[in-house]
């Protein structure tokens, strides 16, 4: 049966008796591994681990990736926070959904699908979420036996805090409070709370943080750490956009661009990025070592990712929504206690979209037929295994991205075309869609894209019930 009919039958059945159906589990309960599931918003390579940024400190996440597999060539589903979270936490495409951006509620389209923590729920695992795991003007409360809402921020004195007007939260600069007064060290310090706890039954605990995204306020110190007169600029081709399709153009932010730039923001706006990656690094850094002092840690998987990658002026883009390589590269790594090895390095092309098939393969759980991603147990069995499987990106319908481990091919809904070459162009400076001596790869790449692209659903409201723009 096709994904796709699953998918029709599942919709079909009510989530209660579709979670006896698939909620078998072959392992003993006492065999059953712990999951510590870590979200962290907005955060693209800029790490010590992937390199994206010289001189960046991020020791705990590079230590976390040093325990176990670093996936350099990972993407999202789609690079915006609600449809990638969707689209991970269901196994779902953005184009099987109609999923497509933050302002559409993803329950409305898949009322019945059985989520991730659902799927745990049924296999007899207590789940926990706190912070960012869903988008969160649409939280979904069935997911979790128990949820912490993170709490608001602290804010600087005078907001915005960068000078530039009317730009809402797209701002950065120091709060002068203590690390413990960020709503993420309020969730994280939750997450240890209950790594503390004795455990009657195998966990799932999912901690959501929420920096790097914007606004970019995090305590003094770690402002400190990087003084402007360090911070080193994206490399940025003056006519990048000329050889770039009119929808790519469109989904370029050149107002940020011009904003930034024009106020003399740009190395404050990544000073303010790199703070915050830093500070998030603190929080992770405090729950590993949590998990450590538990006694959980040698029979507990560990799973940390982001949701979509971040632009700081690469393609004279800022933020994610588009389909390039800074917007849809992500972080993800993962550790498995007797199936991975410490140090470990996967260069394949893998998708957000595989996590739930692999936390299902690894835990004895029953895979939903739905689900539209494949186990990346075998990778993390062995990093160098074959796997040609390209990975996909969605962003609005019929506009797809498909990365190799060389080639980036887009595809817009009007035939627009981008292809560039990462052995030649890892930067993405020269469109060679137009040269007919690669026709022949895109060809190849175009038979990963998504054969069904369902309309888009309606756009839902607030928590308020007052309809907002949600283009965060």
């Amino acid at each position: 049966m096709t994904n796709r009919l699953m998918l029709r039958c599942a919709l079909g059945i009510s989530a209660g008796v579709l979670l006896l159906l698939l909620g078998t589990n072959s392992l003993p309960a006492a065999e059953k591994p712990n999951v510590l599931f870590i979200a962290v918003d907005d955060l693209n390579d800029w790490t010590g681990a992937l390199g994206g940024y010289p001189g960046i400190e991020t020791p705990n996440l590079d230590r976390l990736a040093g325990r176990g597999v670093l996936f350099t060539r990972a993407y999202c589903s789609a690079p915006a926070c609600n449809p990638s979270r969707a689209s991970l936490l269901t196994g779902i495409r953005p184009s099987t959904s109609g999923v497509y951006q933050n302002s559409q509620p993803w329950r409305r389209a898949l009322p019945d699908a059985v989520t991730l923590p659902q799927q745990f729920q049924a296999a007899g695992y207590r789940v926990w979420g706190g912070g960012k795991i869903y988008h969160g003007r649409f939280p979904d409360r069935p997911s979790w036996h128990e949820y912490f809402k993170r709490p608001q921020d602290p804010q600087p004195e005078k907001r915005p805090a960068n000078g530039i007007a009317k730009t809402g939260h797209f701002d950065w600069g120091p709060v002068q409070v203590a690390d413990e007064e960020m709503s993420d060290a309020v969730v994280t310090s939750w997450g240890i709370d209950f790594l503390k706890q004795k455990q009657s039954q195998p966990f799932f605990l999912a901690v959501g943080l929420f920096r790097p995204h914007l606004p970019w306020y995090a305590p003094q110190k770690y402002f400190d750490q990087y003084p402007l007169d360090s911070i080193r600029l994206p490399k940025v081709l003056d006519n990048d956009l000329d050889d770039v399709p009119a929808v790519g153009k469109r989904f370029a932010r050149l107002r940020d661009h011009r904003n930034v730039t024009r106020t003399d923001n740009w190395k404050k706006a990544v000073q303010g990025y790199l703070a915050s990656i830093t500070f998030t690094d603190a929080q992770v850094g405090r729950l590993l070592d949590a998990l450590d002092a538990s006694g959980h840690a040698e029979n507990t998987i560990i799973v940390l990712w982001s949701d979509h990658g971040w632009h700081l002026g690469e393609k004279h883009h800022w933020r994610k929504f588009a389909l390039w390589e800074e917007a849809t590269r992500v972080t993800l790594m993962i550790t498995a206690p007797g199936i991975t090895q410490p140090g470990g390095r996967c260069q394949r092309t893998v998708s957000l979209l595989d996590i739930y098939p692999t936390l299902c393969d690894l835990c004895g759980l029953d895979q939903p037929e739905v689900l539209e991603g494949d186990s990346l147990k075998p990778l993390l069995k062995n990093p160098a295994a074959d796997w040609t499987r390209p990975a996909v990106t969605t962003h609005g319908r019929n506009n797809h991205a498909a990365r190799s481990e060389r080639w980036r091919y887009i595809r817009y809904e009007d035939g627009g075309e981008e292809l560039y070459d990462h052995d030649a162009d890892p930067l993405e400076w020269k469109n060679l869609a137009a040269d007919e001596q690669y026709a022949d790869v895109k060809a190849e790449l175009a038979k990963s894209f998504p054969t069904v692209n369902v309309q888009g659903i309606r756009e839902g409201r607030g928590k308020k019930g007052k309809k907002k723009n949600d283009k965060k």
